[in-house]
């Protein structure tokens, strides 16, 4: 029998959200993250996307995080650094954490 643990919340709280809606076959980014920003919350709408995080990222299907339809993850980040997607066409709500 196999044990599994459910995600936990993250112990951050959440700031104000940034959807960035993508277009197929392009790269966007979101803005600057804040100065407090150590985490984001990632939430995939109904379509594949890729999403690369750096400090001038450009997202393709090649060399980024794959992101499922109808997922939302937590990923560590710097302030400074933005968020940009790629996918298929649809929306992507990126939330900074504090």
């Amino acid at each position: 029998m196999a044990i599994t643990y459910d995600k936990q919340p993250s112990s951050y709280t959440q700031g104000p959200g940034v959807t960035t809606v993508f277009t197929p076959g392009a790269s966007a980014q979101t803005t600057v993250f804040g100065s407090q920003t150590r985490q984001i919350r990632v939430a995939n709408g109904g379509t594949i996307a890729w999403i690369k995080i750096d400090q001038n990222p450009t997202a393709t299907a090649t060399d980024s995080m794959l992101m499922p339809a109808n997922t939302v993850d937590y990923h560590s980040v710097n302030p400074g650094q933005r968020c940009a997607v790629f996918g298929t066409g649809g929306s992507l709500s990126v939330t900074e954490c504090s």
